[in-house]
């Protein structure tokens, strides 16, 4: 259950990340103003919580990865802010577009891998 759950809202973020994209939504500078970092470190210990939950469901090595990247995520968010806010010029580098991607693509990945492990 809490694999399809997980697999649901990996999917869910992907789109919502798609739509805020094709919206013009500055989604990059969103998750980078130090304002809305308590949303952001809550939407990191979401995923967090759910892969933990997941792994103990059905112990898998893809929910165990995706718990492990969550993890440092979070980490890094709540104990080590001040090195995430440095990364925004290296973010910047790299273009929006590239990031807003890379996103997209982990997270229809975790989707689509969190769903097919519930399935098999």
């Amino acid at each position: 259950m809490f694999g399809f759950i997980l697999g649901c809202f990996y999917l869910l973020s992907a789109l919502t990340f798609l739509w805020l994209n094709n919206s013009k939504f500055d989604l990059v500078g969103f998750f980078f103003n130090k304002a809305n970092h308590k949303f952001y470190v809550g939407y990191e210990l979401s995923f967090l919580v759910l892969c933990m939950f997941a792994l103990l469901e059905s112990m898998s090595w893809v929910f165990f990865v995706l718990l492990a990247i969550h993890f440092m995520g979070f980490y890094i968010l709540a104990f080590n802010a001040e090195k995430f806010y440095s990364m925004r010029n290296e973010i910047d580098a790299l273009g929006q577009n590239s990031m807003i991607n890379f996103f997209v693509i982990f997270y229809l990945l975790g989707g689509v891998f969190s769903l097919f492990t519930v399935l098999i």
